[in-house]
């Protein structure tokens, strides 16, 4: 039976255990939260979805486990603690495989102290960023030529930019093969948005990064309307993605043609990615240290501006 542990319960947690009982092998899962609410609120959503493979259970707890083996583990918590229950979870207990969410960390000494523990427990991990999994994004990369120089625009509003920024860095990375980033420049605005969390903050504004010749430009506006628009072009392809229409048009020399764009939701990624891991020891997902690369300039830049705002020095950037 391979043993799968879910540590944090809340909205993405639970979104991951009803994906892990999708998954087609016999799974024991651990679902672990010190909120008694949010472990009630997971189990009925696991409730909601039918188990794919009769033989898998799931049992609930308020504390890490101790002195246990597991084969995957997926730390779904929210940023500031996640570093804290990486380091306590592997102090206790081996595991061969961990699927960590994002934003990963708030501290940027929090990127190198992880990266030391996984490697002195020799733990293989991937990080969360799931559109590299979209089938509408991977027919995009076949389009493109990996030769070209590539000049990516994300544009809208309401899509959370401080929070969100990372998926689409890690899309960019994705669509260009490398990453190596670079945060380029800062015209973010100055007023911040105080998140739905509390302590925590939003961005409004443009920032641009580069990856080699490979130019990314984000922005959000204050516009209450959630709005998100992706453009990608080279000297070969222009292509434009509505994400909440679900249209993508494409043109190049010879041809336009537009097609639907497909979303993957938590709930029906997170079995296949068990799947892949433990058939193949490897995973499509975002490699940790790639991870890393990418969000260490963006913290860099978001919490320099958060803190010039503020007039702070803080040391942890505090977007979740």
């Amino acid at each position: 039976m391979n043993k799968i542990l879910i540590i944090g319960a809340g909205q993405l947690g639970s979104r991951h255990l009803q994906g892990a009982l999708q998954s087609a092998l016999p799974l024991n899962i651990t679902v672990v939260d010190p909120s008694i609410d949010s472990l009630n609120i997971a189990q009925l959503r696991a409730e909601q979805v039918s188990i794919e493979n009769v033989k898998s259970t799931v049992q609930y707890s308020q504390s890490l486990p101790k002195a246990e083996s597991f084969d995957v583990c997926i730390i779904a918590t929210s940023a500031p603690v996640r570093a804290k229950v990486t380091a306590n979870l592997l102090a206790e207990n081996k595991v061969r495989y961990i699927i960590f969410e994002k934003v990963l960390f708030q501290a940027l000494r929090e990127y190198t102290e992880v990266a030391a523990l996984l490697e002195q427990h020799n733990v293989t991990a991937w990080v969360n960023c799931p559109r590299r999994l979209y089938p509408s994004y991977q027919q995009i990369k076949e389009l493109l030529n990996p030769n070209e120089v590539l000049a990516m625009k994300v544009s809208g509003s309401g899509w959370g930019m401080a929070c969100n920024s990372i998926h689409f860095i890690d899309l960019f990375s994705y669509l260009c093969n490398e990453a190596n980033l670079q945060a380029t420049e800062n015209n973010l605005d100055t007023q911040l948005l105080e998140s739905k969390r509390v302590g925590f903050y939003e961005l409004t504004g443009k920032a641009k990064f580069m990856l080699g010749q490979h130019s990314l430009e984000l922005e959000c506006t204050t516009a209450d309307e959630v709005a998100i628009q992706v453009s990608l072009s080279s000297d070969s392809n222009t292509i434009s993605i509505d994400e909440i229409t679900g249209t993508i048009i494409t043109a190049n020399v010879s041809a336009e043609q537009q097609f639907k764009h497909q979303v993957k939701y938590q709930s029906e990624l997170t079995g296949l990615n068990i799947d892949e891991i433990l058939n193949t020891n490897t995973s499509s997902l975002t490699p940790f240290n790639e991870s890393c690369q990418l969000h260490t300039p963006m913290i860099e830049l978001y919490l320099e501006h958060i803190n010039n705002v503020l007039n702070k020095n803080l040391l942890t950037c505090p977007i979740t």
